[in-house]
């Protein structure tokens, strides 16, 4: 008999140690040895930025699920643009608002929110595939990848958040390497590529959170975003294949929504971190 969602180890109770992770493809090896390090970091929680599953199949969940009982950690994800949503959304949202894929392993539908104790926080994943005219409708890539207008007017319409968990990155933001690693794509797959960040943006300048996290990119870096009346600091995290630090952050709960920026600095202040890999 399937297990009662109620039963499950809580993704919302609040943690005094989060892991952020970027795109892991679906890549086993690497993800059970990702929850490893964040456990090793003394992490009880993992939130995954999108690109998780593609396919979710049984071998690689229950994979993963092992290894986050062993490691007593919870996992929660914000689905990217390389998921199968065909699969994905024929799991129900529980009344609790998450998807319940394994006992430890929960997806955050889009718009969804939950506070840990002072801070709120609020997933959006999507984004749109560069490659999907070289992919196949309904079997390598779908049209639920994108962040539809009603969930841009929903998510928008409830409010400020602390911060802001995505897979792609809102408009404003100078990505790293990413125009070199654009190269070579239609113009037209580019502009729609830039629309979607443009109808992220317009949530961001709506929520104003203090830190958004975000995949897709596949370039670990940190830049802020100046926008009307607010400043958030954008932290983007590499795939699988980069070294496990440019994949994940491990923060404490007072730094997941708030980022104290240097004294003095009212430019757009960059740091990037490095990591050689292409857009997902």
């Amino acid at each position: 008999m399937a297990q009662s969602f109620l039963s499950f180890p809580s993704f919302l109770a609040p943690p005094s140690r989060i892991a952020i992770a970027g795109d892991w493809h679906a890549d086993t090896d690497y993800a059970v040895a990702a929850i490893e390090h964040a456990a090793k970091r003394e992490a009880t929680v993992l939130i995954h930025l999108g690109d998780f599953g593609y396919n979710f199949t049984d071998e690689y969940l229950n994979s993963l699920d092992e290894t986050l009982a062993r490691c007593q950690m919870t996992l929660g994800f914000v689905d990217g643009n390389h998921e199968n949503f065909d699969r994905l959304l024929g799991w129900p949202v529980d009344p609790d608002g998450l998807r319940h894929l394994r006992a430890h392993l929960v997806h955050l539908p889009r718009g969804f929110r939950w506070r840990w104790g002072q801070t709120s926080c609020l997933a959006l994943g999507g984004a749109y595939s560069l490659d999907r005219f070289m992919r196949t409708r309904g079997r390598s890539w779908w049209v639920q990848e994108l962040i539809t207008r009603k969930q841009v007017g929903d998510t928008a319409a409830a409010g400020p958040a602390d911060a802001m968990f995505c897979h792609d990155c809102p408009a404003g933001i100078t990505v790293p390497g990413a125009a070199r690693d654009r190269l070579g794509f239609p113009e037209r797959e580019l502009r729609r590529s830039e629309l979607h960040r443009l109808r992220l943006r317009s949530v961001v300048d709506a929520v104003r959170p203090g830190r958004l996290w975000h995949g897709h990119f596949h370039r670990r870096y940190q830049a802020v975003l100046y926008g009307q009346g607010y400043r958030t600091v954008v932290d983007g995290l590499g795939k699988n294949s980069n070294p496990v630090d440019n994949n994940m952050v491990v923060v404490n709960l007072a730094a997941l929504g708030s980022h104290r920026l240097s004294a003095g600095g009212n430019g757009p202040a960059r740091a990037a971190l490095g990591g050689p890999t292409a857009v997902g």
